[in-house]
């Protein structure tokens, strides 16, 4: 081919055909040109490619560390759940004055679930060398890194609280073999191999279980203060999975407005979202309670809604948004006067499920008198909206402490779902 342009030239030349010549010239010096210019587009695009590729065999990876963290937090979720749920039943045995061998056996099977739970080892193995390979660059600006960021951030918050849990455990530890608090560790084991030896230190184990050392190790498990944290960890992790499954940076607006709404500033004055898509923000927190304790009512964490499984048999059970007050200790409340109604998204598992729905204040009893509305679920999901000033009279809006609560009154057996939960000020 070069052969044939150059005896195209050399015949111009020849012939005296200089304007012809230059024109031949100039147009094979522009062909040249297209040629590298597509040249570099191709190379670009390839290079392109390969970088694209590159940056989501890093985000598969992260995919598979995230899952592997939410399998740690729902396990050590279970175990909390477990501990809170058992935790009264402990106070009830040790008060007993007719204390069993089979007693020691429940209170020394909490005691070592105490004692034996789990750390949380993050895995950040991905993130880390997607940063390290500045390929973090390349989501700058996206709902991606936003996630991302306050994914890792929590990993590191969960670690340090559960952390510091462990080492207040082991300073109880060091602290009763400091003091005589009635038995020692070595002689509650033998126990479990020796049942005679029970009945011959039964006064001093008792003692023991009563002592203050045991007291705090117990009281420091009667909520499951790590709920919040965990249900937070798999919205995030959930849906930064679903987007790298979709290959996408760009998440939902929704997604981004429960985000946002999380780490809202909740001040004295209550904010409008009790619950969007499933997600309770950090400062309100969901208690479940039954006439048979509240385990009975089991919370679950879905795509985009919460689910609420209701044993049967119950003479009644609850389900209850309150404002958070660190622990439980003492009713805190909010200031929802200037709003008019209330809104919520819910359905049932099976359609024609019936529910009361109400809010409290600080200072309502729990005994049944607050104020009620009828709330008859369908299969699809429906929203319900209620008056707050007429519907719950009962309720001070100054200062209210169950921002939503839901009620079932001789349960079969029941699941509902619960999507969205807004404070309306028309």
């Amino acid at each position: 081919m070069f052969r044939f342009f150059r005896f195209i030239r050399q015949k111009l030349c020849f012939e005296g055909k200089i304007p012809r010549y230059l024109a031949y010239a100039v147009g094979e010096i522009i062909l040249v040109v297209i040629g590298i210019l597509i040249a570099l587009q191709i190379n670009n695009a390839n290079q392109q490619r390969i970088e694209k590729e590159a940056l989501w065999g890093y985000m598969s990876n992260i995919r598979s560390n995230i899952r592997n963290d939410l399998k740690q937090t729902t396990a050590i979720n279970f175990v909390k759940d477990q501990l809170a749920a058992n935790t009264p039943r402990f106070w009830e045995i040790r008060a007993k004055e007719d204390f069993s061998y089979k007693d020691y056996q429940e209170a020394s099977d909490h005691m070592n679930t105490i004692d034996d739970q789990e750390a949380f080892v993050p895995s950040s193995f991905g993130f880390e060398t997607l940063k390290s390979t500045g390929y973090i660059g390349k989501l700058q600006g996206t709902d991606m890194e936003i996630l991302l960021f306050k994914y890792y951030d929590l990993t590191e918050k969960i670690k340090r609280i559960l952390d510091r849990e462990r080492t207040f455990l082991d300073n109880l530890v060091m602290e009763s073999q400091r003091t005589d608090s009635g038995i020692t560790s070595e002689t509650a084991y033998a126990m479990r191999q020796d049942s005679l030896l029970f009945y011959q230190v039964k006064d001093q184990y008792v003692k023991t279980l009563n002592s203050p050392v045991y007291d705090a190790a117990v009281s420091m498990f009667r909520f499951n203060s790590f709920f919040g944290y965990r249900y937070y960890l798999d919205f995030l992790g959930k849906n930064i999975i679903s987007l790298i499954d979709a290959k996408k940076l760009k998440a939902s607006p929704e997604v981004m407005r429960s985000v946002e709404l999380y780490d809202a500033d909740f001040s004295g004055i209550g904010q409008e979202e009790v619950l969007i898509n499933g997600l309770v923000p950090r400062s309100i927190s969901v208690f479940t309670a039954s006439n048979q304790g509240f385990d009975k009512v089991i919370v679950n964490i879905e795509d985009d809604h919460l689910g609420f499984d209701v044993s049967p048999g119950l003479e009644w059970a609850a389900a209850m948004f309150v404002v958070d007050s660190l622990g439980g200790n003492v009713r805190a409340s909010k200031d929802f006067s200037e709003f008019k109604s209330i809104e919520l998204e819910a359905r049932g598992a099976k359609g024609n499920e019936k529910l009361w729905f109400t809010v409290k204040d600080r200072d309502d009893p729990d005994d049944g008198t607050e104020a009620r509305a009828a709330l008859d679920l369908t299969r699809n999901w429906k929203r319900y909206r209620f008056d707050l000033r007429e519907d719950f009279p009962t309720g001070d809006l100054k200062k209210l402490n169950v921002l939503a609560g839901f009620v079932l009154l001789d349960t079969e057996g029941s699941n509902f779902y619960i999507k969205n939960i807004r404070y309306l000020k028309e």
